[in-house]
């Protein structure tokens, strides 16, 4: 294939220019397709598709679609490709690229250049970020319907000369295309919207902080509009109305979709002249004394769109995959009559709909929010969050993956997150041999997270270990011996690693102080030494599993203060290693996960975390002097270990205590167990697969959930 983009553009940032082709399929014809950053197929007006799938910065993802549904018939093609040319968490910085090929008869006929070009000049293009982990918020001012233009209605559009520029080499796509069944929201609310003049404006790091190089966008003053600012403002006053046929100026219609979804906001607008839209969302709504408030900042990021509408009927749907419970379209000018409002699912198909037979509706409620919550994460790789980030996010991945096995039973997601870790280049940014934290991605500013590394290769080793995947592992080879070459600097005379560098990242907790990883940090240690005995696994280097014998022989006697493991130790006046008294309740479930401790040689202290430990634990009262766990990664480890242990009751009570809120809350499981940050996280998924080994051992309910293939 040969790759097009129109000239002018190919260096500029936040465009979208939409390829379109007339022809009439045969039986046998295939369109395939590539493209820097995402694209979106409409086949005469209807989306039917939307990708790549992500791939390794160089690298990009083919896209089949069979176009023997439309033999015979008059047919419209329309190409929408997005380039951001910005770094962010979730697409890389690339220049872009559109590459198709129709074929029939084993002939190609058509390709690239023959697709007409027109730029998207009706997205605003100099807005704010969406958040510091994404790129732009989306404006529009659409001058006629876009779904009449997607199905060949070029009336007062300007076709752009294309010309061949430099395409990434190409790699087959191994997930299933996504799900995109439309799913209506239910209209609850109707009202006035009042401006509160005084609001403080939002404005994070990912305003203030563009940098040409470190952190690309634009900067508050070349900002042609911000949607952020305006919606700031807002306050609703509910009438006592479910909904309004049509909306006058200054009004608003509130809908929930029962649960938070993920995809493309689609609805019908008949506008008046000088209609301005806003669209915010959240997974979540605040109750007020008089109203009820999406809070479209709530989760650091512009969860608002914005539109200037064209006089008349139009087919709205948004571009970028975001996530929401809850969506309030507020009608600034003029008056609109809106209909049909719902989303377009983006999800892993795989996942299904499952249902677990227990006799207890919590553990049902909890295994579908699972569902959900693996669906939205889990679509080209496994990410954090389908809204603030979509990030393909290490250690995460390492509990995710085990869910994809779950849900799926395959780890064809899996393959492709690993497939462009194995394939990513090294950044410039980052020190020799380390790799990024979360990937695709590009991380400009120089962080990592080193302990992620380490969960890598963790992962590889699961992976490899479940599939049996062993040209996988050969393509992985170079990526894990530049980490074990990389950490040789940090290591000590007693051969743990003292004074990491970067993000040190033990969870979220005291964990993470400053006082508690500087020095030498256990818990990292014993994640280290686990990693160097999956590479021995892995690619048979016994050295490096007899120097991780020693340094667990090290930890337990530098770490073991008598009843705990303590997280660190720091060099004395005289130079030597001296534990510092910090302890927290993850630093044990480190220990036991990792086999620096077991219940055999460390009695008391696993009676100790089996009783008196937990979630429900009060540290004011309950050994104060070890700080609680938070939910990633600790409270994780801890259900790991009772599986381990066989503590099949306690699993199911805490599963029952720890996630049920969420899930009657959102129908998806969080990040945190509290309403900030992500309230749909990827890793929280494992749920499902902790609740599903419990029912395998005690009997207690026929799962009807296909076995895991762990």
């Amino acid at each position: 294939m040969k790759a097009v983009w129109i000239k002018d553009l190919y260096e500029e940032k936040n465009v979208a220019v939409t390829y379109q082709y007339r022809l009439t399929p045969t039986a046998d014809m295939t369109l395939t397709l590539a493209a820097s950053n995402l694209y979106r197929l409409f086949v005469n007006g209807e989306m039917k598709g939307y990708g790549p799938a992500r791939a390794a910065k160089g690298y990009s993802r083919t896209d089949v679609y069979p176009l023997a549904a439309y033999a015979g018939e008059e047919t419209v093609l329309s190409v929408e490709v997005y380039s951001a040319n910005t770094n962010t968490f979730y697409t890389v910085d690339e220049p872009p690229f559109f590459a198709a090929e129709i074929r029939a008869g084993g002939k190609v006929a058509a390709e690239a250049s023959d697709f007409i070009a027109y730029p998207m000049t009706e997205r605003v293009q100099k807005v704010r970020r969406f958040s510091f982990q994404r790129a732009y918020t989306e404006v529009y001012r659409l001058t006629g319907d876009p779904a009449a233009f997607y199905a060949g209605n070029t009336a007062g559009r300007e076709a752009a000369q294309t010309a061949e520029v430099p395409m990434n080499r190409l790699l087959p796509r191994y997930v299933h295309m996504p799900k995109l069944d439309f799913v209506p929201a239910a209209p609850v609310e109707y009202g006035a919207v009042t401006l509160n003049e005084g609001a403080e404006p939002w404005r994070d790091r990912a305003y203030y902080g563009i940098d040409p190089v470190r952190f690309k966008g634009y900067r508050p003053d070349e900002l042609e509009t911000d949607p952020g600012e305006l919606a700031g403002k807002f306050v609703c006053h509910r009438t006592g109305e479910e909904r309004a046929e049509a909306l006058s100026p200054m009004s608003y219609q509130l809908y929930d979709f029962g649960r938070t979804v993920t995809g493309f906001f689609r609805f019908r607008v008949k506008a008046e002249k000088g209609t301005e839209l806003s669209i915010l969302f959240d997974e979540v709504i605040a109750e007020k004394e008089d109203r009820r408030e999406v809070s479209p900042f709530r989760n650091s990021c512009c969860n608002v769109i914005q539109y200037t509408l064209a006089e008349g009927e139009s087919r709205i749907l948004t571009f970028e995959a975001n996530s929401a419970r809850f969506a309030a379209v507020v009608i600034r000018g003029g008056g609109a009559e809106i209909s049909d409002f719902g989303m377009v699912l983006y999800e892993n198909p795989d996942a299904g709909d499952h249902k677990i037979n227990t006799g207890d509706e919590a553990l049902d409620r909890i295994t579908k929010a699972a569902a959900n919550t693996f669906a939205q994460n889990a679509v080209d790789v496994l990410t954090d969050c389908p809204s603030r980030e979509r990030a393909g996010w290490l250690c995460d991945s390492y509990f995710s993956s085990r869910a994809e096995a779950f849900f799926t039973g395959k780890n064809l997601v899996e393959k492709s997150f690993l497939e462009n870790y194995a394939l990513s280049p090294q950044s410039p940014f980052l020190p020799e041999g380390m790799i990024p934290m979360c990937y695709p991605a590009d991380h400009n500013d120089g962080v990592y997270i080193p302990n992620w590394s380490m969960w890598y290769i963790l992962e590889l080793a699961n992976y490899v270990r479940r599939t049996g995947d062993g040209a996988m592992r050969e393509l992985s080879r170079e990526k894990v011996f530049g980490l074990v070459k990389f950490f040789e600097r940090f290591y000590n005379e007693e051969g743990l690693l003292e004074n990491l560098e970067s993000w040190v990242f033990i969870e979220w907790s005291r964990c993470n102080d400053g006082d508690f990883i500087r020095g030498v940090n256990f818990p990292s240690n014993m994640l280290w030494a686990a990693a160097l005995e999956a590479v021995d696994e892995l690619y048979g280097a016994p050295a490096l599993r007899e120097k991780a014998v020693k340094m667990k022989d090290a930890i337990r006697s530098l770490s073991w203060n008598g009843a705990f493991f303590e997280d660190n130790a720091v060099r004395d006046e005289h130079g030597r290693l001296a534990k510092t008294g910090h302890t927290t309740e993850t630093c044990q479930y480190y220990a036991f996960y990792f086999g620096v401790a077991s219940k055999e040689a460390y009695p008391a202290l696993f009676e100790t975390l089996l009783t008196r430990f937990g979630p429900k634990r009060d540290p004011a009262k309950d050994y104060p002097a070890v700080f609680p766990s938070n939910a990633f990664i600790g409270n994780y480890l801890r259900l790991e270990l009772l599986l381990r242990w066989g503590q099949y009751d306690r699993v199911l009570g805490e599963c029952r205590d720890f996630f049920l809120g969420m899930a009657e809350t959102t129908g998806t499981l969080w990040e945190h167990a509290r309403l900030s940050s992500s309230l749909n996280h990827g890793f929280a998924s494992m749920a499902a697969v902790y609740i599903d080994e419990c029912l395998r051992h005690e009997g207690k309910g026929k799962s009807e959930i296909p076995p895991s293939a762990e």
